[in-house]
């Protein structure tokens, strides 16, 4: 047995024992790289929830997510509200027509007048006027899906018809 025989086994763990000392400075490394980075990351992080005006970002979003309950809850209610006018409003009188007419060839002008007034349903009333050189008269016919329960006359159908197209204009017949 010579002396490189008992030597290389002391060598090579001498080498084994090296390679373990850098193997643990380059661990070390590391590991202070990593620390920095954690430690800057985590300064970023508290900076983040302080906010600009060093308010906490986790009370700002609570806040925030109870104001968004809040309006919802706000729009719900207003937008139930806007169903209910909604509805409310198709009972209003919103449609209307009016024709002026000469009655009678031996008067004047345009004198009698049939006017009807509906409302989203077609529901409402004609009020008509004929005028004559010794009297006038004034009738109404209640309106009810677009139809009456009494007759009515050329110029009573035109202005239900008129007013049913939604184009509540004036109506001029000569």
């Amino acid at each position: 047995m010579g002396w490189l025989d008992f030597a290389l086994p002391f060598f090579a763990d001498e080498r084994l024992i090296t390679l373990f000392f850098i193997l643990q400075a380059v661990g070390v490394i590391v590991l202070i790289i990593i620390g920095w980075r954690l430690k800057r990351l985590i300064r970023q992080y508290r900076s983040l929830l302080k906010g600009k005006t060093g308010e906490n970002l986790e009370e700002v979003l609570l806040r925030l997510g109870k104001r968004a309950d809040n309006l919802e809850d706000r729009l719900g209610r207003v937008e139930k509200d806007l169903d209910n006018l909604g509805e409310e409003s198709r009972n209003h009188l919103q449609k209307w027509a009016l024709l002026r007419y000469k009655a009678f060839a031996n008067t004047g002008g345009e004198q009698s007048f049939s006017l009807a007034v509906l409302n989203h349903r077609g529901d409402g009333f004609i009020l008509s006027s004929i005028y004559g050189r010794e009297e006038s008269r004034v009738y109404a016919k209640a309106i009810k899906n677009g139809k009456s329960g009494y007759p009515l006359s050329d110029e009573e159908q035109k202005v239900l018809a008129r007013a049913l197209s939604d184009k509540s204009l004036k109506l001029d017949e000569k």
